[in-house]
């Protein structure tokens, strides 16, 4: 299926691969040498994991899976959720694809003045800000080039791109704008230009605030007031600007656990995948992609992000997920975005001064009841292991030392 935008670029989602389901990994590890075995069970029994539920499934090259303490057990993943949105994305949308924003006039542009509204359309660019490279001011500079310096009618937002859902489905009214901006199609600054229950329940009607108060500051008079609304089809396109490409944006989202980017990713590809854009279209999109690379999912996936306190997911699903990320042609940008112990992004205090460091690529996951970690990394032996580990419980955020602990004691293995 192809989808065409307002300014006539169309995106093709990748033709889908069908591999060979019955290669999956065996479960059953092998014989595991006893030193080996001795560490894990201690690390196990760390006091750090005591009060919480501890899932855990941790597969090791030559010996299978030598950790699988309840590696079944549905749990919250927190951000771990963004690996499964990452892959599926790279399979719905083109990875050189990019988001346009334009600035769109309802009436010709006669001495300088356009003759009708002023349109802002979102395009569900979730970096888009007001002021920088990439930005409002840019398009302001864009209309300035073309001769703009008055509107005689209103400044309108259209962020008709995605139904109006502020909040993805399992989040709490807290979440929004503390972990996430209040959700649109047009996105500027996050959405966190205000923290008021108005800006919350009408985030583009504020954005066009801000776009207004650019366009004063560049000089462009405007004349009518501040609208919501959709563009007419026909309308002249007088700036764009586009996004990263979903590739860039996939490895902004992984290393830097980009809620906002998450959930606008989510939403294109129900948009893309199944002609509407919201997050349970996007989800189901998602994992029909996940399944066809032979990634078969338990119920319980709500939202793109992972601050959704419905979504549940095995540590074994998610380590089955990272092998077959790995097999996959978009394992290069998957892993690029990966936050490396020690390192980078969401790692960078982690694991310093251990064997992991900067041998470790993997996700985090942090809720107020949850921690997780899943990824790959090559043990001082040489061999190659994928994991994942999911905490959940109220004493979950003092599992992090423990996690850290088990996942440096494989690294450091030399068998």
């Amino acid at each position: 299926m192809a989808v065409t935008g307002r300014s006539g670029s169309t995106v093709v989602p990748p033709t889908v691969r069908t591999p060979d389901c019955a290669a999956e990994p065996a479960r059953a590890a092998r014989l595991v040498p006893p030193a080996l075995a001795a560490v894990l069970a201690a690390r196990l029994a760390d006091p750090g994991f005591v009060g919480s539920v501890l899932g855990a499934s941790i597969w090791v090259e030559g010996f299978g899976e030598v950790v699988s303490e309840h590696p079944d057990t549905q749990l919250m993943p927190a951000s771990n959720q963004k690996l499964l949105t990452a892959v599926g994305v790279l399979e719905v949308l083109p990875a050189a694809a990019r988001l346009t924003t334009d600035v769109v006039a309802t009436g010709p542009v006669v001495g300088g003045v356009v003759q009708g509204n002023l349109i802002l359309v979102g395009g569900g660019d979730p970096t888009l800000s007001t002021h920088g490279e990439h930005s409002l001011a840019t398009l302001v500079d864009q209309l300035l080039v073309a001769g703009v310096r008055g509107v005689n009618g209103a400044i309108v937002v259209d962020e008709s791109r995605y139904p109006i859902q502020r909040l993805a489905p399992g989040w709490e009214d807290w979440n929004v704008p503390s972990d996430a901006g209040p959700l649109s199609a047009l996105m500027v600054d996050d959405n966190r230009y205000r923290w008021d229950e108005a800006y919350a329940a009408d985030p583009a009607l504020g954005n066009a605030e801000q776009f207004r108060a650019v366009l004063t500051g560049a000089g462009i008079a405007v004349n009518g007031p501040n609208w919501t609304g959709t563009a007419p089809a026909g309308a002249t396109v007088l700036a764009t600007v586009t996004s990263p490409t979903v590739a860039e944006l996939v490895d902004e989202m992984l290393l830097d656990s980009d809620n906002e980017t998450a959930e606008l990713l989510t939403r294109e590809a129900g948009r893309v995948g199944a002609g509407e854009g919201t997050t349970a279209a996007g989800t189901r999109v998602l994992a029909a992609a996940l399944d066809r690379l032979c990634v078969h999912l338990a119920a319980g996936w709500s939202d793109g992000s992972g601050l959704s306190r419905t979504d549940r997911r095995s540590a074994r699903e998610l380590r089955a997920l990272v092998q077959a990320a790995v097999a996959d042609d978009s394992w290069p940008i998957v892993k690029a975005g990966l936050p490396v112990a020690g390192r980078s992004g969401t790692l960078i205090n982690r694991f310093v001064g251990t064997p992991a460091e900067g041998v470790v690529a993997a996700k985090t996951g942090y809720l107020n009841d949850a921690r997780a970690l899943s990824g790959v990394f090559t043990t001082r032996g040489g061999r190659r292991v994928v994991f994942s580990i999911l905490v959940n419980g109220n004493t979950a955020p003092d599992s992090v030392g423990a996690i850290d602990e088990l996942v440096s004691a494989v690294a450091g293995d030399a068998s």
